[in-house]
């Protein structure tokens, strides 16, 4: 049921390599964070967003706005595992299966999103996406105890969100042959021209 899956989008990111907020950034009119509120809204009852300490939300929706619940990087320059300990708690109880997504994913689609909840059956704890052999934990589908302990890992100064796979059961996930590009993020200038580009000629089409 839908009650029972929400989401957390990290937002928050130093976008060093891009230059500028990438949640801000606007592809068919809608900036990076709205693209994926909106995909996200049909698959899950709540999404919290994690910004930055002093970060500025991009413009969306006024409709939006009022559904999604907004946190902080209570410490700067932690990753996405200080991510997670922020959202969780503002996540309804009911919520046992989470989406975690970082901003910068111009290709996403529902349908996607869509399938990774079909495989996350009673065999799994984890869905992940993967492409080039490459699994990544900012883009796949958790049971909410995987997660949990996230201040535990940071508390003990590790940081990398793989570590928290360990014991559990996941699928990987390969990206569709023809459409290999839908789980890839636009991380520099030249990544997100090649978003532009792509929907400018499919809308063309």
């Amino acid at each position: 049921m839908k009650k029972h899956y929400g989401a957390i989008l990290l937002a928050g990111g130093q976008s060093s390599r891009m230059g500028q907020d990438k949640a801000a950034l606007e592809i068919e009119g809608q900036t990076m964070l709205e693209r994926l509120l909106v995909t996200l809204r049909p698959l899950v009852a709540e999404t919290v967003v994690i910004r930055a300490a002093g970060q500025t939300l991009p413009r969306i929706s006024q409709e939006l706005k009022a559904w999604i619940k907004l946190g902080w990087d209570a410490e700067e320059g932690r990753g996405p595992l200080q991510g997670i300990v922020d959202a969780l708690p503002l996540l309804s109880l009911e919520v046992d299966k989470v989406f975690l997504l970082t901003c910068d994913l111009p290709y996403l689609t529902a349908e996607w999103l869509q399938t990774l909840r079909d495989i996350m059956t009673d065999e799994y704890d984890i869905v992940c996406t993967e492409e080039d052999k490459i699994t990544n934990p900012l883009l796949a589908l958790y049971r909410r105890p995987v997660l949990e302990p996230a201040a535990q890992l940071l508390a003990s100064g590790k940081r990398r969100p793989l570590l928290l796979w360990e014991g559990w059961r996941m699928a990987r996930l390969s990206a569709p042959e023809e459409t290999p590009w839908i789980c890839r993020d636009a991380n520099t200038p030249e990544e997100f021209q090649k978003a532009q580009t792509y929907f400018q000629t499919k809308n063309n089409d």
